[in-house]
């Protein structure tokens, strides 16, 4: 009796000791929504741990998650970014601090040119909260907004752009619409419509100790990138930088100077001492200006690697194909392919099914590449990939854009097709212009434009009358009659798989090119 006594008091006591343990340990699960994962940093080649720290709650950031349709990773409100992806990649992480963000020229431009891009994860301090919609779409990024980076926590004062209005004055003789804004502003820009960029929006929004900020969520055997844009700001805060020694855990920096800028305690002559005590130290500062879509070793890190052994000249024009020794004329088919997966995906198949098995070169949009990458893997086995620009412009419209534009668009296809594993080497402008080809010169692609395409753009084109209000069995030939007028001497031959009618044309016009053509059927390479 008193063993079983003695047992059962045992079993109470166990109940109660596993109730209190159930109880701690439920009340530590209700903590945790507002606690993350420390954040392993390091100093002086030494590991430690950060306590537990939220990075909204840095100087009270707030920190604002972004739900995208771009198929990367999602962050959520309040979580440690940077060591989700460290546990996520096993090793150091990308980073990309872009300070100054404004419209997300920044995190653009980087994401479509930067090599591995799309592999860093993006915070983004912007002190304009307006903003904000900007970085909506972007994912494998957080956005600190309203936050000013300084060289010290605290509260202060930001001065933004009032909206536009059809009044509204000139910003350095140029009518502009610059956003965002700054801490430091003259009298006049906060008080005086004429000066254009009037600061007319005043809030007082947290900033935060940037070069504390970084030594707390990055680590030094990170890959950081850092660029810093903040209108005379930067004085104080890498000035703060080398004196905490925060440089040892920033790999690569971009950034301006704002000399014209009067900022309180910075006279000129401090300004140029820090700028040679930065040099001293070895911190070389490159330029970035997203406005602009460029950066000053752009083209060093998206130098092309088009193989020696390529056929044709980098910039050159090719529309036609040259005529076998024994006199036959050559033709090489070609499809468009449009942003429209569905449509792409109905005629590249039903070509891949034909029993000719005739080589076909297929051009790209980079964001196709990117939304499709697995496809465009599947096509290559077969067919040649080219590129197109890096997504559609409405017509007529990508001759007229300037040359970063050119230049940005294709090294973003580019970058798209390398992620995959392929070199491009051929390019289908959209229209044809002498930007344009000294662009395509640059990267060193060759330029196709074919002799005839469908739906023609030039002699006879696809009208009502001669086309549209016919049935299927009756426009197929009259198609075909179209491309003839100008294919019947052979040249390149071109699909836009947009056009539903490509995809019903396809097989009848392969049959008549293996058939009754008398053409030899050959890659766009053969042409060149």
């Amino acid at each position: 009796m008193g063993n079983f006594a003695n047992g059962n008091l045992m079993g109470k006591l166990g109940i109660f000791l596993l109730g209190v343990a159930v109880g701690y340990f439920l009340s530590e699960l209700k903590k945790y929504d507002d606690t993350v994962i420390p954040v392993p940093i390091f100093r002086d080649n030494e590991r430690t741990t950060s306590p537990p720290k939220s990075i909204h709650r840095h100087s009270e950031i707030p920190s604002k998650s972004i739900s995208t349709d771009e198929g990367n990773t999602l962050i959520s409100s309040g979580e440690n970014v940077g060591d989700t992806l460290s546990q996520k990649t096993g090793g150091p992480r990308k980073i990309l601090l872009d300070c100054g963000a404004n419209v997300a020229s920044t995190v653009q431009l980087f994401r479509e040119t930067y090599p591995d891009g799309r592999d860093y994860i993006i915070h983004s301090f912007e002190l304009d909260e307006r903003l904000a919609p900007y970085f909506a779409s972007y994912s494998n990024h957080v956005l600190h907004c309203p936050v000013a980076v300084a060289g010290e926590d605290g509260n202060i004062t930001a001065y933004a752009e009032s909206a536009w209005k059809p009044d509204k004055g000139r910003v350095a003789d140029k009518d502009m619409q610059w956003g965002g804004g700054a801490i430091y502003a003259s009298d006049q820009e906060k008080e005086s419509e004429a000066s254009g960029r009037r600061f007319g929006v005043r809030n007082v929004i947290p900033m935060v100790d940037l070069s504390s900020w970084i030594q707390t969520n990055t680590a030094v055997e990170d890959y950081v990138i850092f660029k810093l844009d903040v209108e005379g700001a930067e004085y104080p805060i890498l000035e703060k930088m080398l004196m905490d020694g925060t440089f040892h855990w920033v790999d690569k920096f971009y950034g301006e100077f704002h000399e014209w800028f009067d900022v309180p305690g910075w006279s000129h002559e401090r300004k140029n001492k820090l700028i040679d005590t930065l040099k001293t130290h070895g911190v070389n500062m490159l330029s970035w200006a997203g406005e602009h879509k460029t950066y000053q070793d752009l083209e060093d890190l998206n130098k092309p690697d088009i193989p020696k052994s390529t056929p044709g000249v980098a910039g050159m024009v090719y529309s036609k194909c040259s005529q076998t020794p024994a006199g036959s004329s050559r033709l090489a088919l070609a499809v468009q392919v449009g942003m429209n997966r569905k449509a792409a995906f109905k005629l590249v198949e039903t070509i891949r099914a034909h029993p000719s098995k005739m080589p076909v070169t297929l051009f790209v949009y980079g964001d196709f590449v990117q939304l499709f990458p697995d496809l465009i893997i599947k096509w290559a086995e077969r067919y040649t990939i080219g590129i197109r620009e890096h997504a559609p412009f409405p017509s007529g419209h990508w001759i007229l854009q300037n040359s970063n534009v050119m230049r940005m668009s294709l090294i973003a296809t580019v970058q798209r097709m390398k992620e995959i594993g392929l070199t491009p080497v051929y390019y289908y402008p959209d229209a044809l212009s002498k930007r344009v080809q000294d662009e395509a010169k640059n990267r060193g692609l060759r330029i196709i434009q074919p002799t005839t395409k469908f739906p023609p753009n030039l002699g006879t084109l696809l009208k009502e009358d001669n086309y549209y209000k016919y049935r299927d069995v009756e426009r197929t030939p009259k198609a075909f009659r179209i491309l003839y007028e100008r294919m019947s001497t052979g040249g390149i031959l071109s699909l836009d798989s947009d056009h539903p009618d490509s995809y019903m044309i396809s097989a009848f016009l392969m049959d008549y090119l293996s058939e009754n053509s008398g053409f030899e059927l050959v890659s766009v390479q053969n042409c060149l």
